[in-house]
């Protein structure tokens, strides 16, 4: 009798029965005809999910596998998923961790981060706050066990080198990534960030006495995560949300942020005092401790989940959008010799496109598309404009405050901004099209830089909501001119 496991990973099945693909492929997993997508995402995704994912009928797929004289047999990892769901739900409300702890004991002998992943997105689709979600990120350590997501992480790739079933190994020893693939890239910066992480965490434990050169060196190096996240939340992320995959990446983008606030706020502190790094030790070991945390999940989770659904003109686009984010923990990266020459193509055809003779005629004056973008790069400002549809159109980063890659053309412009802060900007631009205001105004030190942002609405000649256009300057310069007279 053959029988149809559905706890088992698409993968094992496979390997079980080869002759399934075709079964599936027919139901709509056509993919799984693609080796590269059954290596990846094969080995983490069950039947069931993968039917939910592709909105087909579970039962179908049942139906469809029995007529083919298959048994089925399975589905505890659904019900499995749910209960876990209950225990964040738990959480969420309220009750008392070790309560919950000692009950998920009781039920789990084990439990992955991608079903910690699966109940988060499960929450959020059912309204529950970001914040309430993304605090679960520091319960997870309590969860498993007493053990740290560190400690688990640890077993669960020992288990996986030695038996080969999960995606942590795939990412790790596939050699079809070719180098400079932003994969490789990602991955690349992590490990040297991993580095960092080390220096931190020797210095830092409970018991040593620190170095406060090492540390402040180490830290100085550390805030080059900034760039490394500033590449997931800018090209990575819109993707996935563009796919209907919101949950890990909304979580991780609030996580992201509380990391970098934690990491300024130490920076500053033991640039300003070295003997502070003796007083913040603690909270610059829990720090390092978080952010590695995060590494495990962007290896488990996040990079799965782009090369399951990215199409190869998309990863085209992030790796030329890579330098405008900078790299990080890395010194001469690989050139990824496809993306290069897609880039080179676009690059020509823009230029092919330009209508550099052409004149703008303004109200006062008038200027060649040529002299108007020559210009535009002289502004020391970072300018966004944004569309009454909410979609960004245009910006230019001469000011180099906020990076913006050329894949945010188009996008609306939640998909700019860590999900906090989403609705801020979605009631600014109410407000602007019911002309309650005009513009915000807000001055704030950011890296120990002070920035000026102003968010001013755009009408036209008859008084009608056309956009928003935000600048942001570095005031810097200006404020070492006025403190010099």
């Amino acid at each position: 009798m053959k029988t149809i496991d559905l706890n088992l990973t698409v993968a094992e099945l496979v390997k079980q029965y080869p002759e399934i693909k075709e079964i599936l492929a027919e139901l709509g997993f056509a993919k799984i005809l693609n080796p590269m997508a059954l290596k990846v995402m094969g080995n983490i995704m069950t039947l069931p999910r993968g039917a939910a994912m592709k909105g087909v009928a579970l039962e179908k797929v049942v139906a469809a596998l029995e007529a083919h004289g298959y048994t089925v047999a399975g589905g505890e990892d659904e019900q499995r998923k749910a209960k876990l769901k209950g225990y964040i739900e738990r959480l969420s409300q309220g009750e008392d961790l070790e309560s919950v702890r000692t009950d998920f004991v009781k039920e789990f002998a084990s439990v992955s981060v991608l079903e910690i992943a699966a109940a988060e997105q499960e929450l959020i689709k059912g309204g529950t706050p970001m914040k309430q979600v993304q605090k679960l990120c520091d319960i997870h350590s309590a969860m498993f066990h007493g053990r740290t997501e560190a400690e688990v992480m640890k077993a669960e790739l020992a288990a996986k080198q030695a038996q080969a079933e999960k995606m942590t190994q795939a990412l790790a020893h596939d050699d079809e990534l070719p180098p400079g693939h932003p994969v490789s890239l990602m991955r690349a910066e992590n490990t040297g960030l991993e580095q960092v992480l080390d220096v931190l965490q020797a210095q830092c434990e409970d018991d040593a006495v620190p170095d406060a050169a090492v540390v402040i060196q180490a830290m100085q190096e550390f805030n080059g995560v900034r760039s490394h996240y500033a590449k997931k939340e800018e090209l990575l992320m819109p993707l996935l949300y563009k796919y209907g995959v919101t949950g890990p990446s909304q979580v991780m983008w609030g996580v992201d942020d509380e990391i970098k606030k934690e990491l300024g706020i130490l920076t500053r502190a033991i640039r300003e005092d070295a003997d502070n790094v003796i007083i913040y030790k603690g909270r610059i070991a829990a720090v390092a401790q978080r952010t590695r945390e995060m590494i495990y999940k962007e290896e488990q989770i996040l990079f799965p989940l782009c090369l399951r659904y990215f199409t190869e003109d998309e990863w085209k686009r992030v790796y030329r959008d890579f330098p405008e984010m900078g790299m990080a923990f890395v010194e001469n990266p690989p050139q990824w010799e496809e993306g290069e020459l897609w880039a080179a193509q676009q690059l020509a055809k823009v230029k092919e496109q330009e209508i550099l003779d052409g004149r703008i005629q303004l109200p006062t004056g008038e200027l060649t598309v040529k002299q108007l973008s020559a210009i535009f790069s002289l502004l020391p400002l970072d300018l966004t404009f944004i569309d009454a549809d909410e979609r960004l159109r245009f910006f230019i980063n001469e000011g180099r405050v906020f990076p913006r890659p050329l894949a945010a053309l188009g996008r609306d412009v939640a998909e700019c901004h860590p999900p906090q802060i989403v609705p801020v900007v979605r009631n600014l631009v109410a407000d602007f099209k019911a002309k309650k205001r005009s513009s915000l105004e807000v001055a704030r030190y950011i890296m120990g830089k002070p920035i000026m942002v102003k968010y001013m609405a755009v009408y036209d000649d008859g008084g009608e909501y056309i956009g928003t256009l935000e600048a942001v300057q570095d005031c810097s310069h200006i404020l070492e001119n006025f403190n010099r007279k």
